[in-house]
């Protein structure tokens, strides 16, 4: 059984957790991915990989791309102009296992000074774009 002083203790403890998690919410819950584009669709006929981004606010301004799984990673850093880019990357091989192991990263400053990561796989241009994932920090 807990003593009336522990309790009082916890009691108070757990009032102000509470507090504090209400007054300061979590700020990626916050956040709109909405109005970024990002794709990455394997072009057969060139052996390349074209990746497109666009963000509809023009608050976007550099970019670190990459390209992992690959037998020498693609790293690539640019200022974003009009906050959209285009990059064509050729292919020496297509990877052995599939698009799934060979994910696209690209990482931009938004808004001066917070950083947008987001993840995609490459796919065919017959095929539905899939998921990004998206992570944020102010």
């Amino acid at each position: 059984m807990i003593a009336p002083k522990n309790f009082l203790i916890i009691l108070i403890m757990i009032v102000v957790i509470s507090i504090v998690i209400i007054i300061a919410p979590i700020s990626n819950d916050n956040f709109d991915f909405s109005h970024f584009k990002f794709d990455a669709v394997y072009l057969n006929d060139d052996n390349s990989v074209l990746i497109t981004f666009s963000d509809e606010t023009d608050k976007s301004s550099f970019a670190i791309l990459e390209i992992l799984g690959m037998e020498t990673t693609f790293h690539k850093e640019f200022k974003i102009t009009n906050s959209s880019f285009s990059q064509l990357v050729s292919l020496d091989t297509i990877p052995k296992y599939g698009w799934k192991t060979t994910p696209v990263i690209l990482e931009i400053t938004y808004d001066e000074s917070n950083t947008v990561k987001m993840k995609t796989e490459i796919h065919d241009e017959d095929q539905i774009p899939p998921e990004i994932i998206f992570t944020y920090d102010d």
